[in-house]
């Protein structure tokens, strides 16, 4: 084979192997993002369609158990596991507290096969509409305001 027919098939094999590298196949989506929704266990969501605040205790009763949290998010319904950062910690930790609860999880979004999971930064509990519209106290008729 002559050195002009080489070239052109070294040339494509090189492009090639780059392409590989670019696959989305090949490795997982990760991408830091802030996701507000409530914290589940996923067994019991996904089995029997079980949230809110009257589930909190079979959560923690499931969790407890070694059930590892997922989060729910608001508006899409899509479900993420909650990953630990490394082996032997416990991914559930920074959100055991907010069990049935809504909150807003920042993180590492990891997706793989239409599985989805998050390695959570920080987690903020979101305060209920009826505490945020608490309307103050007026003072009573002819007694003085209090600053």
């Amino acid at each position: 084979m002559s050195r002009n027919a080489v070239q052109p098939l070294l040339l494509s094999f090189v492009l090639f192997v780059v392409g590989l590298g670019s696959l989305p196949l090949l490795s997982a989506e990760e991408t830091m993002r802030v996701i507000q929704g409530e914290v589940v266990d996923p067994a019991a969501y996904l089995r029997e369609g079980r949230r809110g605040p009257e589930a909190t205790d079979q959560t923690y009763e499931a969790v407890d158990g070694g059930q590892t949290l997922a989060l729910l998010e608001e508006g899409t319904g899509s479900l993420y596991l909650l990953l630990a950062e490394g082996p032997g910690e416990d991914p559930s930790a920074s959100v055991y507290d907010y069990a049935n609860q809504s909150v807003k999880i920042t993180g590492t979004v990891l997706e793989r096969g239409g599985l989805k999971g998050i390695v959570v930064k920080s987690v903020e509990p979101l305060k209920t509409p009826e505490a945020q519209t608490e309307p103050a106290t007026p003072p009573v008729s002819g007694a003085p305001a209090t600053p």
